[in-house]
């Protein structure tokens, strides 16, 4: 986003408050395909479609809704300025330092913004900042791969993760169902994540079948996992969010294996020690937590 000039994010916000390009440009007083051409140069700048286009209008995907809620918020800052926000519209600051997580965050967000008032500011961290921020109440919760020891507070929350191949692999063939043999000398792709993640992931592989891997390689997420997957026969396993994305973009296809459902990686969030007592954020925290999948069995205060 810091990309965009002022004049592309009132472009956006229009197309937002429309159902199609041609009422976008009439709001704007612009002509269609100035609002086409401008579009068009805004996802050649953000690498992906942010709209779809049919007859019935527009409809933005789901990384054009999470743009679309940033708009709102970079429109807000330059009309009332950084430090203005609504007494009746509090802000949750939440922070995150894998961007595997932010990508899960991300995708609550769209979610939560489509259901509550309450605003959200999302954070990314250096793991050194995490404890003095949540110790200083800037943030009120942080989302980590794995708990912290002597932390007293932290729900635990399922990260769901998807194993997807390029959109063009040979083993896609009539939309079949893949069996773990199809897969079993394949080189697989992982981000980079805590031991919490690889142990769930060699339970999985377990649980479907697939018992001995060619190669693992680890790779941060979001820096080139697309090129990896794009080129190679490697499979990656990609949290939801973000294989949504690349799924959306044409990149990747989701890996059906027979009777498997997927895995569940753990995750977990970290309460600042002011939030108990402040019944309002408490609450919002746990109807949040919902939104990133919370573990019914699993979910509380530890």
């Amino acid at each position: 986003m810091k990309r965009l000039e002022p004049r592309q994010l009132l472009v956006l916000a229009a197309l937002g408050r429309n159902s199609s390009i041609h009422s976008a440009a009439r709001d704007l007083s612009l002509t269609q395909s100035a609002v086409s051409k401008a579009l068009a140069e805004i996802e050649v700048q953000m690498g992906a479609a942010l709209f779809t286009r049919s007859r019935q209008g527009i409809e933005a995907t789901t990384l054009g809704q999470l743009v679309l809620r940033r708009v709102e918020h970079l429109l807000d800052v330059l009309d009332r300025g950084p430090g203005h926000h609504d007494k009746e519209a509090p802000v949750l600051k939440i922070g995150y330092v894998s961007d595997w997580h932010g990508l899960a965050l991300g995708n609550a967000f769209v979610q939560w913004r489509r259901s509550q008032t309450l605003k959200l500011r999302l954070l990314e961290l250096g793991s050194e900042q995490v404890l003095p921020l949540l110790r200083r109440a800037e943030l009120d919760v942080v989302l980590l791969d794995e708990p912290l020891r002597d932390w007293p507070r932290q729900w635990r929350i399922s990260s769901r993760m998807v194993p997807v191949l390029r959109t063009h692999h040979s083993l896609f063939k009539a939309g079949r169902p893949l069996s773990p043999k199809d897969v079993q000398t394949l080189d697989w792709v992982l981000p980079t994540a805590a031991d919490s993640f690889h142990r769930a992931f060699r339970d999985w592989m377990l649980k479907v079948g697939i018992e001995t891997l060619a190669r693992i390689w680890k790779i941060p997420a979001g820096q080139g996992l697309s090129t990896v997957v794009a080129q190679s026969d490697a499979v990656a396993c990609l949290p939801a969010a973000q294989a949504l994305f690349m799924q959306q973009a044409g990149v990747v296809r989701p890996l059906e294996l027979l009777d498997d459902p997927g895995m569940d990686a753990p995750a977990f969030l970290l309460l600042g020690s002011h939030v108990q007592s402040e019944p309002e954020l408490h609450q919002a925290l746990v109807q949040f937590a919902h939104f990133l999948g919370c573990r019914e069995d699993g979910f509380g205060e530890q």
